[in-house]
């Protein structure tokens, strides 16, 4: 039975356009300290911070900031929310978004507004789930009207903490099921994920192993301003179902 890696690969960035700077990181200066996941693309040794919000530095707006310098030092935070500190600059030779960040201090932490729940049925099972959606606050048009560019995302987490792995066995290629309801009930929309073949059915997490999955939310999930609740779990096991609030403005 092959054993569950899961590499999260996000598609935050929307570089260039308009977008609302109030509920956006902002600074006018060189110093900051930026939240967001820490990427890598090892194809070409680059690591980026992949903002939720759109960041402004230096009259430059991007979802995505490079790391300049050894980037990989912070390898132990690979797909982790962090926050970072350190100094912006423009990269020599330009490019797309053309500034980095040199990082000066990095750590790890856990979205705003995350829920936890754990999963303990004595000796058989014991995990902690997690869910966030990050950003949790945002606004789909920016104050001119415009697309604010934002793409939000449920982040979802079981983390084993049995001595043993935990074993999955799918009946079908339904993977996570995920919906969201608007708090009064007004509004509902759902969608599941797929496994890629029959053979990834059966898949396991290893002792202190962590699975982590991150759903795009599209905008029919939450079309209007208003609180909403995501509901994820693994569709075809009960155990695992999580609830996490997030408001459109």
């Amino acid at each position: 039975m092959p054993r569950l890696r899961v590499t999260l690969t996000l598609a935050l960035a929307v570089l260039g356009g308009a977008t609302a700077r109030s509920p956006g990181q902002q600074t006018g200066d060189t110093a900051l300290t930026v939240e967001g996941f820490l990427q890598n693309d090892e194809q070409f040794d680059l690591w980026t911070i992949v903002a939720p919000l759109p960041l402004h530095a230096l009259g430059v707006q991007t979802f995505v900031l490079p790391l300049v310098g050894k980037g990989g030092r912070w390898s132990r935070y690979r797909n982790q929310y962090v926050a970072a500190r350190g100094r912006v600059a423009r990269v020599p030779g330009g490019g797309t978004p053309g500034i980095g960040i040199d990082v000066e201090d990095m750590s790890a932490r856990v979205p705003p507004r995350t829920t936890h729940r754990t999963v303990d049925h004595g000796l058989t099972l014991h995990a902690d789930v997690t869910l966030a959606v990050i950003p949790d606050r945002f606004a789909w048009r920016d104050a001119q009207g415009g697309e604010s560019g934002v793409n939000p995302i449920a982040l979802f987490t079981i983390t084993n903490r049995r001595q043993a792995p935990i074993l999955f066995l799918l009946p079908t290629n339904d993977f996570l099921c995920i919906s969201v309801t608007g708090t009064q009930g007004d509004y509902h929309w759902d969608s599941t994920t797929k496994v890629l073949s029959p053979d990834a059915r059966r898949f396991a997490v290893q002792r202190g192993g962590i699975f982590r999955d991150a759903i795009r939310l599209p905008p029919d999930a939450a079309p209007r301003a208003g609180r909403y609740v995501a509901r994820v779990g693994v569709c075809a096991v009960d155990d695992y179902d999580i609830t996490a609030e997030f408001d459109v403005q």
